[in-house]
């Protein structure tokens, strides 16, 4: 069993070398598709169906094309315009705010400035000490108890 599974991952890999593989926009249009075809199940939305589908072949030949340039291209205007979005609504920077704090959870400590409002990064300090934090926003310095 283990030299069939291992043959077929043989298989697999010397298939798809040279192909362009999963990325970022491949990943966005497979969950809008599938967001699109749970939809389609409401009787007034069966439209949906046909776009969700049309959604997700589009994310596989993405996958599979040889057209490395060309779907480099196509991942760049996504970007551009999932940034644009991102900006317009600044709810993201927040999202991946948090999510800096809880990958530095073990190794870094955030302080909110009191003057700017901004996040400084500190490196974690030792328990129960009182540190000089200084903004590098706006250059007010201000103490936080660790």
């Amino acid at each position: 069993m283990k030299d069939w599974l291992s043959n077929l991952m043989y298989k697999l890999n010397d298939y798809m070398r040279g192909r362009y593989g999963y990325d970022e926009l491949s990943k966005f249009l497979l969950i809008a598709g599938l967001i699109l075809m749970i939809f389609s199940f409401i009787p007034q939305l069966k439209f949906l169906y046909i776009i969700g589908f049309v959604l997700i072949v589009w994310s596989w030949l993405r996958v599979m094309s040889t057209n490395i340039y060309g779907r480099q291209m196509e991942l760049n205007k996504y970007r551009k315009i999932k940034n644009k979005f991102e900006d317009r609504f600044h709810l993201p920077k927040s999202i991946r705010l948090y999510k800096s704090m809880w990958r530095d959870r073990k190794t870094h400590k955030y302080y909110k400035c009191p003057h700017c409002k901004t996040y400084v990064r500190i490196k974690r300090p030792e328990k129960g000490k009182k540190i000089a934090i200084n903004c590098p926003k706006c250059g007010n310095r201000f103490e936080k108890r660790t």
